[in-house]
C-alpha cells in the first residue's frame, strides 16, 4: 500500500479547518501541529478533502488532550468536537470550501446542546409570524402546538437527566401578565392562554405526582439488595428535587398564572393549591430526613473502607446514631422506613463479608485459613444482631423531656431475614471447613498393635477418599455464598452423607484399635491420636463404651503399683534398705524410686483430664 504524502503547507483547505478547529476550541497552533505529525491523522484529512465516499469529518480531544480527526461521528464523546459535513458529494476546493461545508461544534452532552438548538433556532424561526404569511390559520396554530409539545419534552428529559424534575411553562406564558381577563369579555388570546396554562397544571401534577409516588424501598422490593448509601442518595436527590419544583412554582410568572386561574375561578386553581402544598410538605419532610440522615455518612464510609475483621467496633456506633436518627427526626420515625435502612445495613454487612472472604477462592484455599475468616465473619454478623436487640431495649434513653417513646415494635425478621439466610450458609459452610479439618488428620494416623498395618491402610483409603469427595467443592465454579444456589446444597447432602458413613467406620476402626492396645499408655495414646475426630457425634457414640475401660485399666494400674510399693517396703523392713539406684546414696536412691512410681500414675491420671464423657 502507498504511503500517504501530507497536504501541502499552503494548501488553503486545510488552512481553513486549522484556524476553524483552533478558534473554536480555543487551542493554541502547536496541539494542530501534533495533530498533523501522526501519518494517520493525515490521511483521514487526506481522504474527507479529496475523497467523494467521505462526507463527513469530526475533529475531537482525546483523554491526552490531542486532537483525532475522524471520518464518521463517534458514538460517544467526552470532550468537544468539531464537525465538517459536505452539502454535496466531491472532493473540495480550496475556494469554495466555506460554502461547500456545513460546520459547527459538537457538545459532549448532545441533549443541551438539541435543546438549545430547539430553543433559539427551531421555534423562533416556526414562531414567527412572518414565516407564517402563506401558511392557514389551522396549519400555524398545529406547527405552534408541536413546536410547544417538543420544547415541553426536552426540557423535561434535560431535567431527568440532570436528576431534576422541570416543569415547562406553557406557550405563551410570557404574556400572562399583560392580560386582563374578564369572565364577561373574554378575548380569543386570553383563552387561548388559559387553555394552555390549564393544560400545564395537568402535565405539572403527573409529573410532580410521579416524584412524590418514589420511594427509598423500591430496590428493595425488586430484590436489587441495595446498600444504604442509596437510602442515603435517594433522600438527598429528594431534596434537591424537591427544592427545584418549590422554587419554579413560586416564580413570578407560575405566581401571575395562578392568580389569572383565580380570578376567573377555574375548576384548575384547587389543583394547583392542592399541587404546591404537597410539594411543600414533601419538601419539608426531605429536608428533615436528608439532614438527620448525613451524620450516617461517616459511618457507612469507614465500614466500606476497613477489612471486615475491624469492622466490628464500628457496629456499636452506628447503631447508637441509628437510634438518635429514629428520636429526633420528625418524619423517620416510622417502622417502614427503618426497616428499608437497616435491611440496607445488613447487605451492606454482607457485601462486605462477601468481599472479605472471597466466595471463589473460600472453599479452594486451604482449609486452615479459610475456616478463621469465616468464624470471625459469623461472630461480626451475631454481634451485630445482637447490637441490634441491645439498642431495641435501650431506645427509650434516647427521648428527652417527657417525649413520646416510638419503639422499634417490628419482628426482627423483617429487618434480618437475608442476613439470617446468609448466616445459616455459613454455618452450613463452617461445618463443612470443620469436617474437611478433621480428616485431614487421617493422613498421620498410624496404628500401631498386631491389627496395626491393616488398620493403617484402611485409615489411608479413608483419606484418599475423602480427598475425592471435598474435591467436588474446589472444583466446581458456582458461588457458595449465594444462597440462590441450590446445587451447592445439593453437593453439600451427599458430601455430609458420605462424611456419616465415614464417620461410622471410622468409629468402628478406633474400637478395633482400641481392643488391639497393649495397655493403658498405649489406649491414651490412640485417643491422643484421633484428638477431635472423637468429639464428631456418631465416632463419639462407639468411643463413650471404651472409656469406662480406661477406668478400669487405671484401676488396674493402682493395684500394680500398690503391690510393687509394699513389696518392696516388706524387703526394706526384713533385710534393711537396699541400693536401687547405685549411683545414688541410699535414701536418695528410695526417694528417686518413690517419685517414679507416683509419675507411673500421674501421667495417665492427667490425660483423664482431657476427655469429655458424661
Amino acid at each position: 500500500m502507498a504511503e500517504t504524502a501530507p497536504p501541502p503547507p499552503s494548501d488553503k483547505r486545510l488552512q481553513f479547518i486549522e484556524e476553524y478547529v483552533l478558534r473554536a476550541l480555543r487551542l493554541k497552533p502547536d496541539r494542530w501541529q501534533k495533530c498533523v505529525s501522526a501519518e494517520e491523522n493525515v490521511a483521514a484529512l487526506r481522504q474527507f478533502l479529496d475523497k467523494a465516499e467521505c462526507p463527513a469529518l469530526v475533529v475531537s480531544l482525546n483523554a491526552a488532550g490531542l486532537l483525532v480527526p475522524a471520518l464518521a461521528f463517534p458514538a460517544a464523546i467526552k470532550n468537544k468536537a468539531v464537525y465538517f459535513v459536505k452539502k454535496s458529494p466531491g472532493a473540495l476546493s480550496a475556494e469554495l470550501i466555506r460554502s461547500s461545508l456545513t460546520f459547527g461544534n459538537l457538545s459532549y452532552s448532545p441533549l443541551d446542546q438539541l435543546s438549545a438548538l430547539v430553543e433559539e433556532v427551531v421555534a423562533p424561526i416556526l414562531a414567527n409570524p412572518e414565516n407564517q404569511k402563506t401558511w392557514p390559520h389551522v396549519l400555524s396554530q398545529d406547527v405552534l402546538r408541536h413546536v410547544s409539545a417538543l420544547k415541553s419534552s426536552l426540557s423535561v428529559m434535560v431535567g431527568q437527566v440532570r436528576g431534576k424534575t422541570l416543569l415547562p411553562l406553557p406557550s405563551g406564558s410570557e404574556r400572562v401578565e399583560d392580560i386582563e381577563y374578564e369572565s364577561e369579555k373574554s378575548d380569543n388570546l386570553g383563552k387561548t392562554i388559559v387553555h394552555e396554562i390549564e393544560s400545564a397544571i395537568i402535565q405539572w401534577s403527573h409529573q410532580v405526582r410521579g416524584v412524590l409516588n418514589r420511594d427509598s424501598s423500591e430496590q428493595i422490593l425488586q430484590g436489587r439488595n441495595s446498600n444504604p448509601n442509596v437510602e442515603l442518595d435517594f433522600w438527598k436527590s429528594r431534596y434537591a428535587d424537591l427544592e427545584c419544583i418549590y422554587d419554579q412554582l413560586k416564580t413570578k410568572k407560575v405566581r401571575k398564572m395562578a392568580e389569572l386561574l383565580e380570578k376567573i375561578e377555574s375548576s384548575y386553581f384547587p389543583a394547583f393549591k392542592a399541587l404546591f402544598r404537597d410539594v411543600a410538605a414533601a419538601l419539608s419532610e426531605a429536608q428533615d430526613i436528608n439532614l438527620h440522615l448525613k451524620p450516617l455518612q461517616r459511618h457507612f464510609e469507614e465500614i466500606e473502607s476497613v477489612e471486615f475483621n475491624e469492622v466490628k467496633p464500628l457496629i456499636a456506633p452506628l447503631m447508637h446514631v441509628l437510634c438518635l436518627v429514629w428520636a429526633h427526626s420528625k418524619y423517620y420515625n416510622t417502622p417502614t422506613r427503618i426497616i428499608v435502612l437497616l435491611q440496607e445495613i445488613c447487605n451492606l454487612f454482607i457485601q462486605q463479608a462477601r468481599n472479605y472472604l472471597n466466595p471463589e477462592d473460600l472453599l479452594k484455599g486451604d482449609v486452615e485459613e479459610s475456616l478463621p475468616r469465616v468464624q470471625e465473619v459469623l461472630s461480626t454478623l451475631r454481634f451485630l444482631i445482637q447490637t441490634f436487640e441491645d439498642q431495641r431495649e435501650k431506645l427509650p434513653s434516647y427521648y428527652k423531656n417527657g417525649q413520646e417513646v416510638i419503639s422499634w415494635d417490628f419482628p426482627s425478621i423483617l429487618v434480618f431475614a437475608r442476613l439470617e439466610g446468609f448466616i445459616s450458609r455459613l454455618e452450613t459452610i463452617e461445618g463443612l471447613l470443620l469436617a474437611a479439618l478433621d480428616m485431614i488428620k487421617l493422613e498421620k494416623i498410624e496404628f500401631g498393635g498386631v491389627k496395626g498395618k491393616v488398620l493403617s491402610q484402611t485409615v489411608a483409603d479413608m483419606y484418599q477418599e475423602f480427598q475425592e469427595m471435598y474435591k467436588v467443592f474446589s472444583d466446581k465454579t458456582y458461588d457458595c455464598l449465594d444462597n440462590e444456589n441450590k446445587e451447592f446444597e445439593e453437593d453439600v447432602a451427599d458430601f455430609q452423607m458420605s462424611v456419616q458413613d465415614m464417620d461410622r467406620r471410622l468409629g468402628t476402626l478406633f474400637c478395633l484399635a482400641f481392643d488391639d492396645t497393649s495397655g493403658l499408655e498405649h489406649s491414651f495414646r490412640l485417643v491422643d491420636m484421633f484428638g477431635s475426630l472423637l468429639d464428631r457425634p456418631l465416632i463419639a457414640q462407639d468411643a463413650f463404651d471404651k472409656y469406662p475401660l480406661l477406668v478400669s485399666m487405671f484401676d488396674q494400674e493402682l493395684d500394680d503399683a500398690k503391690a510393687i510399693f509394699d513389696h518392696h517396703m516388706m524387703e526394706d523392713v526384713e533385710q534393711g534398705y537396699h541400693h536401687i539406684h547405685t549411683n545414688m546414696p541410699l535414701v536418695a536412691g528410695n526417694l528417686n524410686w518413690a517419685n517414679e512410681l507416683r509419675e507411673r500414675l500421674q501421667i495417665p491420671y492427667s490425660n483423664f483430664r482431657h476427655i469429655t464423657h458424661p
